[in-house]
């Protein structure tokens, strides 16, 4: 559920089939030094339902702080996995989204063109970004010092109560429900393990969080021809390519025999892990991770960044 009042996200956990006794004798027990609790992404969930194991495994891609154990346990709390299910106070589908949030965040999930909270996909897959996109405000405000508390349990919270009411809060509410909430979820993350990808040798989560490290760390320049430390950095294709090989894809060397590989899909459809090419044949690649952002290997000048896809790509690539 998210942005509810505190008497209905009681509710919610009832619908969800999970005990109020058992619930309200838990404590809330998460780091305090922003740290994530849950760090596991991108790869198979075991424990979730066939049918919704490649939605679980997008949503937990999108970014390090969010996993697809935490997705999963989220959506078990939030309906049980009930596609239709719906609360009285409104939430929709199977991650309970209120139709004010998710007329904002809703996202095509499986490239029907539509985006439907009562598609399990659509719905799964948004609430892994929209989790991202809320604990990106948890950790900007983390480092301004505006709340203290665990990225995950801060952003479960900013999930169930509202971000609102996290900041007002300076972290987890003092809403004996949102507090179950996160305890809850954070234990059964654990119940659901994240293995091998399904599709491709590797970790998209890790890799993503390799190559944004190679964008962080400004002795990594932009080089043209680089492929590694060995040449000082990379340029953009040797940095895809480089990226690739950790999930075990073999791509050739530039932008444009890259841009030969794989399969075309749409900017709606792209997930984290594909490539972003510009021009055909291409002149640039770069990588998305996911949330409209993607790790570029720019130019001299600029270098290597995470950043907004800029400017109109030609066209995105999957190699999995």
């Amino acid at each position: 559920m998210n942005q509810r009042s505190s008497v209905w996200i009681v509710v919610g956990v009832v619908v969800a089939g999970l005990p109020l006794l058992l619930l309200l004798t838990l404590v809330l027990l998460s780091p305090s030094d922003g740290t994530t609790a849950t760090s596991s992404v991108g790869g198979k969930t075991t424990g979730v339902p066939e049918q919704y194991q490649r939605a679980v495994e997008t949503a937990g891609a999108v970014c390090s702080e969010i996993s697809g154990p935490l997705i999963a346990a989220q959506i078990n709390a939030e309906s049980g996995w009930n596609p239709t299910a719906q609360s009285g106070v409104g939430a929709e589908g199977i991650s309970q989204f209120m139709p004010a949030t998710w007329a904002s965040v809703g996202r095509d999930g499986d490239g029907d063109s539509k985006a439907d909270v009562w598609n399990a996909t659509d719905a799964i897959v948004t609430q892994g970004y929209y989790m991202c996109q809320l604990a990106a405000q948890v950790k900007a405000d983390i480092a301004t010092g505006k709340v203290r508390g665990d990225v995950s349990a801060l952003t479960l919270a900013a999930y169930n109560a509202g971000l609102g009411s996290v900041e007002a809060a300076g972290g987890i509410p003092a809403f004996p429900e949102t507090s179950n909430y996160v305890t809850t979820i954070l234990a059964a993350a654990g119940g659901y393990t994240a293995g091998g990808g399904t599709a491709v040798t590797g970790d998209v989560g890790g890799a993503i969080s390799w190559a944004e490290g190679i964008a962080a760390d400004n002795t990594n320049a932009y080089v043209w021809g680089g492929n590694g430390r060995q040449d000082g950095g990379y340029d953009c294709s040797g940095l895809t390519q480089a990226f690739m090989a950790r999930l075990g894809v073999t791509l050739p060397r530039t932008a444009a025999e890259q841009q030969q590989e794989g399969h075309q899909i749409t900017a709606e459809q792209a997930q984290p892990g594909d490539l972003i090419f510009y021009g055909d044949p291409a002149y640039h690649v770069a990588i998305y991770i996911g949330n409209g952002r993607m790790v570029s290997a720019d130019n001299e000048q600029d270098g290597i960044n995470t950043e907004a896809v800029y400017g109109s790509p030609s066209g995105y690539r999957r190699y999995r």
